[in-house]
């Protein structure tokens, strides 16, 4: 059931992401030749809004063309063939993706943080677990973090950074407690990511925003979210079968939107949100047949004022399919070697 979960959020993230395309091409005038919705042969169709849309045999995404981005296609254009659009025009549909779904990442959180939603509250601390570290020493809830070894922290990602690079021995953490300013001296231990560990936990509270913050709360969110992505992708690039299971395998993000969906509309709002970041920088690859490659074909011809030869794009998608194939087989090493590791408990 997850799995199906998980499917059917990628794929409507992949829908918005197609229906961005679609929209920028509209703007200057090309229509789509057809605009499916879903994968595989068309089960019925209709014309609307001056062209034609159809349903897939599979509900899986979409996909589109767009009148004249076929050269040999001889059917006559109802509008402007995308073949004769500037190539600034091109260079925008292209990016209409990505950004679509970096679009829809931040009216999604921007809907949540208007709805309301737990905000945490800086490196206030929310609760301690009992036997920790932290609790050992006497850290309570309600204290505010404000430094370790006297750098100051403003933010919990400040905290777990300044404590992880005290693993060698006790770091010594300047707490405010009401009208006291109290200096606790905690050892952290190590997670199974190598980061420093010792029992806080943040201070979250229920916050309403107004719609213009909660827009632009949301824009500011999806750039900790996308640092975030870049991070573990290169950590994931670099070793795949590197840290835990939960955050360093190739469909951790897939797979969180899907067990969100059970668990909360917060969670699986947030979980869609990071999701569809990760689609949109995924597509902006430098592959000939992602919007990333097709950019730097259309910025080419713009140089040149020609477009690419024939034979050498045909050249650089089969070097980018066999790198394609490469990476997935190397994440699928990661993956399979880590889940055999964790099945016979080494």
């Amino acid at each position: 059931m997850r799995a199906l979960l998980a499917l059917l959020a990628l794929g409507v993230l992949l829908t918005a992401h197609e229906l961005a395309h679609l929209l920028a091409a509209r703007v200057f005038g090309t229509r789509a030749v057809v605009f499916s919705f879903g994968i595989g042969p068309p089960l019925f169709g209709f014309r609307a809004l001056g062209q034609r849309w159809a349903l897939g045999a599979i509900p899986f995404g979409g996909w589109l063309r767009l009148e004249g981005e076929n050269p040999h296609d001889a059917a006559r254009a109802s509008g402007v063939p995308f073949a004769a659009l500037s190539v600034g025009r091109r260079m925008a549909i292209f990016a209409a993706g990505p950004l679509g779904s970096w679009a829809l990442a931040v009216l999604l959180l921007a809907g949540l943080f208007a709805a309301g939603t737990h905000q945490p509250m800086g490196t206030a601390v929310g609760a301690v677990e009992p036997g920790s570290p932290a609790a050992r020493v006497g850290f309570r809830p309600g204290d505010r973090i404000v430094s370790v070894d006297e750098e100051p922290v403003h933010a919990w990602s400040e905290l777990v950074e300044a404590l992880t690079r005290s693993e060698a021995g006790a770091a010594a953490v300047t707490v405010a407690r009401g009208t006291e300013t109290l200096t606790l001296q905690v050892e952290p231990e190590l997670d199974a990511d190598g980061r420093a560990r010792v029992g806080l936990r943040q201070l979250y509270a229920f916050e309403r925003l107004r719609p213009t913050q909660a827009l632009w709360r949301a824009a500011l969110h999806t750039g900790v979210v996308l640092e975030r992505i870049l991070r573990e992708a290169g950590e994931l690039l670099a070793q795949p079968w590197g840290g835990s299971a939960r955050n360093h395998t190739a469909g951790a993000l897939v797979w969180s939107a899907a067990e969100a969906a059970g668990s909360s509309a917060d969670a699986l709002v947030r979980s869609l949100a990071a999701l569809s970041l990760a689609l949109g920088l995924f597509f902006l690859l430098p592959l000939p047949a992602l919007d990333g490659g097709r950019m730097l074909l259309t910025l080419w011809e713009g140089a040149m004022g020609r477009p690419v030869d024939g034979r050498v794009q045909t050249l650089l998608q089969t070097v980018s399919l066999v790198a394609a194939v490469a990476a997935v087989a190397w994440l699928t090493y990661g993956e399979v070697r880590q889940v055999l590791s964790m099945s016979l408990g080494r």
